[in-house]
Order: structure tokens, then sequence, then C-alpha cells
């Protein structure tokens, strides 16, 4: 913890350097302290790439993807992944290991510190800058707020257990860093309930005054702070909330024209050769919180798979659906290719439609559920075929319809881990996890509910030997 603290003083100072016009005011004030005293100086601090790389700096990869049940692998492919890019973290994390992390790795999912310094830096400081009036103070402060909100729920995604409503009050959270302050040594986990209140508070309040619109796509406007408000309640499973703020975003969205989605009729065979970047992918809303998907660097069709799309989840496209490029089967040494160099937490439009559409199912609007997964859906297939199957003939069945979506959507990217933590103890989705399992030759790995958590790296518990572990 405290090498982390240490580095998040580092990128502070770089980023601000970076960022900023210090030529004004670069040694100015004392020795300890901040150097940032505008409007400007806060605003800049925004406006670096750094910020949006949740957990590249020093953890090796995120592992929601090999965790993931839509892959397999075989004991050939497992060892490439080891030597590779992966590691033995990679396996121990396929087989859903207790523990993943070795006692001197730094893990990705838990290096969020540089981040939070800069938000809490300016959360605690812009409201008494020199310049700019209390409306442009309280947009800075609000969306560092949020963005400060919004890594807190990202964290507990690995390392704290799905939130339920009747446990949460006795259930672990993690520690709420609200101080720009590298010598604070002593951190308390919390309860669960205690963490969220803090993220929801942060949020509800921080997102009427975030800005309209921005020119940054790694910026929060009032679309994307709202479809991240919608998002965390989604992952509480209280739809009835995360439908009031998803509407707000997708109006908002609409209003900016952020709300994109590429036809992929027209597209995708100009993307089997050039894929756009990460920061040109005009359907993500945000940039932030992007993790490196470890699995591309075996994006070309002349290099080996280290894992498998498994046959049920390649066979939940239909022949003609456009996302299914992603995806090469090849005879006895089949292929598997990710588009996606970085996988991006950040909201994106088919995602708004997604979660939208299934928060719509849910609370009993139907008809507009299907409305929104057909205009996904026609920007994936030729438009005569995107109709959504005459089997989904109640709530029930169009709502698994949405998650069997969000599964062709996103598979890939890890996302999916997210919805196996949330539907675990759903009852419409208990034939889902019954059949969670990881094939490696004779062997077969069964996922557990235990495994929904990821242990606290030895190396951040070595720093907080008065915490309890996860199970």
């Amino acid at each position: 913890m405290k090498k982390d603290r240490v580095i998040g003083m580092f990128f502070a100072a770089t980023m601000m350097f970076s960022a900023c016009n210090t030529d004004d005011f670069l040694g100015i004030k004392p020795r300890g302290k901040e150097i940032a005293s505008t409007c400007q100086h806060y605003d800049g601090l925004f406006n670096s790439l750094e910020m949006i790389y949740y957990g590249e700096i020093s953890g090796p990869m995120f592992y929601s993807t090999v965790m993931s049940d839509e892959f397999y692998s075989t004991p050939q492919s497992l060892e490439q992944l080891n030597q590779t890019s992966g590691g033995p973290q990679a396996q121990a994390a396929y087989c859903w290991e207790a523990e993943i992390m070795r006692v001197d790795e730094t893990c990705g999912e838990w290096n969020y510190g540089q981040n939070l310094y800069i938000y809490n830096m300016i959360i605690n400081e812009v409201m008494n800058a020199s310049d700019g009036t209390e409306a442009e103070k309280l947009s800075l402060q609000s969306e560092a707020r949020v963005m400060r909100a919004y890594l807190h729920f990202c964290n507990a995604q690995f390392f704290c257990k799905p939130y339920n409503e009747e446990t949460a009050s006795t259930d672990l959270g993690l520690p709420i860093i609200k101080e720009a302050n590298t010598n604070t040594e002593s951190f308390e986990r919390g309860t669960l309930k205690e963490f969220y209140d803090f993220i929801l508070q942060e949020m509800e309040e921080s997102c009427p005054n975030i800005q309209n619109a921005t020119n940054h796509l790694f910026r929060a406007e009032k679309a994307d702070a709202y479809a991240m408000l919608g998002n965390i309640y989604f992952f509480m499973r209280q739809y009835d909330k995360a439908l009031t703020n998803l509407r707000l975003a997708k109006q908002y969205a609409d209003e900016n024209g952020a709300s994109f989605l590429y036809n992929l009729n027209e597209q995708t065979d100009m993307w089997i050769t050039e894929m756009p970047t990460h920061f040109s992918n005009q359907e993500n809303m945000m940039d932030l919180c992007a993790w490196l998907n470890p699995f591309t660097y075996y994006s070309f069709f002349y290099n080996p798979a280290t894992i498998y799309v498994k046959e049920e989840y390649y066979n939940l496209f239909s022949e003609n659906d456009r996302r299914k490029f992603r995806f090469v089967m090849e005879g006895e040494d089949e292929y598997w290719r990710s588009t996606q160099y970085y996988v991006n937490l950040g909201p994106t439009s088919p995602e708004l439609y997604l979660t939208l559409a299934e928060c719509e199912a849910r609370e009993g609007d139907e008809e507009t559920a299907k409305a929104l997964l057909y205009e996904l859906r026609k920007t994936r297939m030729p438009e005569d075929e995107a109709a959504l199957p005459a089997t989904i003939t109640d709530r029930n069945s169009l709502i698994r319809y949405c998650v069997e979506e969000r599964i062709r959507e996103q598979l890939g990217t890890g996302k999916f881990w997210l919805d196996m933590r949330r539907l675990w103890n759903d009852p419409l989705f208990q034939d889902y996890k019954e059949n969670y399992a990881h094939p490696i030759g004779d062997e077969v790995y069964k996922l557990t509910e235990e495994r929904l958590v990821m242990r606290i790296p030895p190396l951040v518990m070595q720093w907080n030997p008065g915490w309890q572990d996860n199970d």
C-alpha cells in the first residue's frame, strides 16, 4: 500500500505537469504544497490519457476474461498462455483458484490509486480555486466525485461479494478513499452497505451538476454520469432505480448525439483488416477504466489461440449476425481473435441499449424493451432478421433474451463476469450457474459462490495486516 501511495504521488505530479501550462506557477508555492490553483489547472488534471487506464500501470492484466464462462482451453493452449501474456496467474484465474497473485506481485484490479489521488485533490481543493464561477467549480468537483465513486464501484466487482440487500450490512466492503494524502497508513474495509452508500450518495449528489456535453471522449458529461449511476443500481439488482437513471442517460445521449451505433452490416468487412482503435470507437460514450485485453496478442490469423469460444456461446449467434466475425473457428486448429485492444469499462451505446432494455422488461414495459433490442439488432445483422424470436411470449423469456443479447454483444470482453455475479442468485438464471465450468483436458473446474470474489492481493495484505481477507 505504501508503495502504491508513492506511485500515486509520482503520477499525480507527472500528470499535473503534462496537463497544465506550468510556466506561470511551477515552483512558486512552498515544497509540499499542491501547485494547482485555478480552474484551468484543475480542469487540466482530467486531461491525461493515464487517467483512463484503470489497473494497467503496474498490474499484469485483468482476469475477468478468463474467469468468464464463454471460453475453454486445452492443456497445450493453456501452457502457451502461461508462457506469454497471462502467466500462471491467468491459469489460476481460469481454474477459479483461491490464490491468484503471488506475494511479490502487484494486481491490476487493485491499482487505481493514482486516479483517486487526482480526483481527491480536485474534490478537496477546486472550490477554493482563485478564479472561475461557483458553477464552474462545482461542475469540476462533481465530475471528480462521479469518477471517484465509479472507481470504487469497479474495484468492488472483483474484491467484494455481489450486492445483496439482506447481507450488505455484514458483508465486507473496501476502504473509502476520500483524501489526497500519501501519508495515511491505516485503512478500514467497513461493510458493503457503507461502501455502496458512499458511492450512491456521491453519484446522486453529483450527476445533476455534471456538464451537459464535452468534446473529450474520456471526460464525463451528463449522459455518461447517469449511465454509470444506472449501471451501479443495475449490478446491485435494484432495477427500478437503474431504470430511472438509464432513461436520463439515453435522453441526454440522444440530445448530444452520443447515442451512436455502428451498422455492422456496412462496416464489418472493412474492419476485418482495419478495426477502429480504442479511442476512435464512436460507440464508446466515454473511455474510462480501460483494461488491456490480454488476448489481443493473438489477434491475427497466423497465431494460435490460447482460449476458445465454447460451442454453446458461439451458437447463440444466428448465421448472419455480423458480430460473429470477431471469432474465427477453423477445424482442428480453431482460432480465436479479439477486435478490441482495450476493454472499456465506461458507458457505451450498445450497453446502454441492452441495460435499459432489461430494466424496461423487468419493470413491465415489454414493448419498449423489444423496441430497444430491435434498434440494436438491426445494426448487427440484416434488418429483416433483426426481429425478436416468436418464442419470446412473456416477461421472463424477454428478460432471458436480454441477457442472451448482452452475451452476444460483449462476448470476449470479460464483462460477462459481472453478469455472472449479478445473476448468481436470480431465480430466472439458476440453470446458467449450474453450467459454469472450465475444462482442461479431462479435468473440469466448477465455479463456486466463494470464487465470485477475488482474494485481496498478498502485497496489499502485507500493508494491512489487520484486514480480514475474502474467503
